[in-house]
C-alpha cells in the first residue's frame, strides 16, 4: 500500500467514526428509579428524590418525579458510581417518606456501579401527620421570623427550663440550635429528633441550673446555601455569612431582650450537625465574642476543605471559648479525618487543650439517632461553668452577678471597698465578707440564696443566687 491509499484509508475510516457518532446515539450509564405504589392521600403528590447526589436537597426540580404514561413515578438520574443514600419526600424534609406506622425510616441505600439499573419502590406513607412529641415548655416563637440580612423569614421555636415562670429573678444560658425542626419534634423532623426538651427536662430534675434553647428551621432547599460561607461548586453555598449576621445582630438582641438571658459569649453556645455543624464551627469562630460555646457535631468539612487554611487565622488569643466535635464511626467519607485534622490544627495555632474536646463514637451513624444520644453528654461538657476569671475580663456596661462553679464576680461597676453579704431566703445573713481585687467571692454550698454587693453608701446591687451544674 503506498503512501496516498494509505492515507485515504484512514481518512475513509475517520469520517466512518464521524458519521457514526453524529448519527448513533451514546450509551451513557443511568439509574431509572420507579415508585409504583404511594400513599393514598393525595392521590397524586409531587414527589422529589433527595439523597447525597443532591446535597439532601428536599425539593430540588431537577429530581422531581414525573407520572408517565403507565401511572408509575419515574425519574433518571446519571450519578457517579458510589454507595447511594437517598430518600423520597413531598419537597420539604417536613413531608419525608415513613414507614406504613407513620415512623422514621432509615436511608435507602444502593450501590451504584456505573451501568445501566432500574429500582421499583414502594413508598409507604408521607410525614407531617404524626403527633407532637414536644415537651409543654416549648412554643413555637413565630412562624415567620423576620430574616432581614437575606430578606426572607424563618420559622423558630423556644424551649424555657421548668422554672422559667416560677423564678422570675433566674437568668439562664442560650443555645442556638440549627435543623430546629429536628431539635424538639418528632412531627416536624427530617429522619428522628434530637429530645433536647426530654434531656434538658430530665437534667434539670438531676440538679441541673437549666438553659434555654432557640431553636432555628433551616431554609430547606436554601439550607445548604445558608450554612456556608464557602461556595461549593456542585452544592452551593456562600449565604452563611449573612446567616450569621441574621443571627448575632437580628435574632439574638431580640431573644435577649425578651427573654432572661445570660447574654455573654460564654453563656452563649450554637450547635448544629453536618452541614449545620460547619456553620456552628464558623459563626464560633468567625464571632466568639457572641458564641462563646460551640458544638460542631458530624461536621461537614469535605464541603469547604478552605476552612482548613481559613481556620489559622481565626483562633483567638485567649480561649475563653470551649468547642466540643464529634462524629461516628459509621459515617462514611472523610467525616472522621477531616475532624481529627482540624482538631490538630486547631491545637496547633495555640487553643488550650482544656478548652477543646474531640471524640467519636463506636458504631454511630450520620443521623438524629446519633445526635440525640450524644447531646447529653456535650451539653454538659460545653456548658459547664468552669473560668475563673482575672481581673482584666472585659466588663459589660450593665450591673450583674456572675458565677461560675463556686467563684462568683461582681461586673459592670467599679465597688472599691466592697464587700458581698449571703444571706438564706428568710434573710438571715451567712456570710459577709470583702470582695477581692477582681471583685469576686467564693461561694457557700448553698442551692439558693441572697446576694447583696455593699459600699459605704449602702447596697449597691442585689440578686436573688441559683446554684448551677
Amino acid at each position: 500500500m503506498n503512501f496516498n491509499t494509505k492515507r485515504g484509508y484512514y481518512l475513509c475510516l475517520f469520517l466512518i467514526q464521524l458519521l457514526f457518532g453524529l448519527f448513533i446515539p451514546i450509551s451513557r450509564a443511568q439509574l431509572t428509579i420507579r415508585v409504583t405504589s404511594w400513599p393514598s392521600q393525595p392521590s397524586s403528590p409531587e414527589i422529589y428524590l433527595a439523597g447525597n447526589f443532591n446535597g439532601w436537597n428536599p425539593g430540588l426540580t431537577g429530581y422531581r418525579l414525573k407520572l408517565d404514561s403507565s401511572g408509575v413515578y419515574t425519574i433518571t438520574i446519571q450519578p457517579s458510581p458510589a454507595n447511594l443514600e437517598f430518600k423520597f419526600t413531598r419537597g420539604s424534609w417536613a413531608t419525608v417518606e415513613k414507614n406504613a406506622a407513620g415512623q422514621d425510616i432509615a436511608n435507602r441505600k444502593f450501590t451504584y456501579n456505573g451501568g445501566p439499573a432500574t429500582l421499583n419502590l414502594v413508598i409507604a406513607a408521607w410525614g407531617g401527620s404524626q403527633p407532637s412529641t414536644a415537651s409543654a415548655n416549648v412554643f413555637l416563637l413565630d412562624e415567620k421570623f423576620p430574616v432581614k440580612s437575606l430578606q426572607r423569614n424563618r420559622k423558630i421555636w423556644l424551649y424555657l427550663p421548668p422554672d422559667y415562670h416560677v423564678s422570675p429573678d433566674k437568668k439562664y444560658p442560650v443555645i442556638y440550635m440549627l435543623d430546629g425542626q429536628n431539635v424538639f419534634d418528632k412531627a416536624t423532623s427530617f429522619s428522628g429528633e434530637w429530645r433536647v426538651d426530654e434531656t434538658l427536662d430530665s437534667l434539670f430534675q438531676k440538679g441541673d441550673g437549666g438553659c434555654i434553647v432557640v431553636a432555628i428551621a433551616n431554609g430547606e432547599a436554601l439550607r445548604i446555601n445558608e450554612y456556608s460561607p464557602w461556595i461549593n461548586v456542585q452544592y452551593g453555598g456562600g449565604e452563611g455569612a449573612k446567616f450569621l449576621s441574621f443571627l448575632t445582630d437580628e435574632l439574638k438582641p431580640y431573644i435577649d431582650q425578651h427573654y432572661r438571658t445570660r447574654p455573654e459569649a460564654d453563656q452563649t453556645a450554637i450547635m448544629g450537625s453536618s452541614m449545620a455543624g460547619l456553620f456552628s464551627f464558623y459563626a464560633g469562630f468567625e464571632r466568639p465574642d457572641v458564641f462563646g460555646r460551640q458544638a460542631p457535631m458530624s461536621t461537614s468539612f469535605w464541603f469547604a476543605p478552605v476552612v482548613f487554611d481559613w481556620i489559622k487565622d481565626k483562633v483567638p488569643p485567649s480561649t475563653d471559648i470551649k468547642v466540643y466535635m464529634t462524629v461516628g464511626t459509621k459515617e462514611g467519607g472523610s467525616q472522621l479525618s477531616d475532624m481529627q485534622k482540624m482538631y490538630n490544627l486547631i491545637l496547633q495555632e495555640g487553643f488550650a487543650t482544656a478548652k477543646i474536646k474531640s471524640d467519636s463514637d463506636a458504631n454511630e451513624g450520620h443521623n438524629e439517632q446519633y445526635w440525640s444520644k450524644k447531646f447529653p453528654e456535650v451539653y454538659q461538657w460545653l456548658m459547664k461553668e468552669s473560668t475563673v476569671f482575672a481581673s482584666g475580663y472585659p466588663k459589660a456596661d450593665k450591673k450583674y452577678i456572675h458565677c461560675q462553679d463556686s467563684t462568683c464576680y461582681l461586673n459592670g461597676t467599679d465597688c472599691e471597698g466592697c464587700e458581698v453579704e449571703i444571706l438564706d431566703l428568710a434573710g438571715k445573713l451567712i456570710v459577709r465578707k470583702r470582695l477581692d481585687e477582681n471583685l469576686s467571692w467564693i461561694m457557700p454550698d448553698l442551692k439558693v440564696a441572697i446576694m447583696k454587693i455593699v459600699s459605704s453608701k449602702g447596697v449597691v446591687y442585689s440578686e436573688k443566687y441559683f446554684s448551677g451544674r
